[in-house]
């Protein structure tokens, strides 16, 4: 019996709050149906805003070319000091750590000016992709 009354109110929950989803989650959901990784078709961007966006996109290419370079040789000094004898605990987080921050602060500086280039309803959208444009 409590089963039967513990399954009641889940499924009432479950109900409840279907009931009272907002637009945009339906939004989302159809939006993921069709969506190809990186692909800002679904924001219908004019003119303009697609010109500023193509610009912003090969700037920050050329910036992610560097920090992949830059990448590559901290991970090559993080093999190196895990091959040493001693581990050096403090200079292997160290280079870790600005591997972190050099990849933040591009991925900062790149979603800033797609910001600003985005109507609200459109960063509202956006937002659902939002973890495909980590600089990785």
């Amino acid at each position: 019996m409590i089963k039967l009354k513990i399954l009641t109110v889940l499924c009432s929950l479950f109900l409840f709050t279907s009931l009272y989803a907002s637009k945009h989650d339906f939004d989302f959901h159809e939006y993921k149906k069709e969506h190809i990784h990186k692909n800002l078709d679904y924001l219908n961007l004019n003119e303009n805003q697609l010109e500023k966006i193509k610009k912003t996109l090969i700037k920050y290419r050329k910036k992610y070319a560097k920090y992949t370079k830059k990448r590559a040789s901290k991970e090559l000094r993080l093999k190196e000091l895990f091959k040493a004898d001693n581990f050096n605990e403090e200079k292997y987080e160290d280079i870790l750590e600005d591997i972190l921050e050099d990849e933040i602060e591009l991925e900062i500086k790149v979603l800033k000016k797609i910001h600003s280039i985005l109507t609200p309803e459109q960063r509202e959208k956006f937002s659902f992709y939002l973890k495909e444009w980590r600089v990785e």
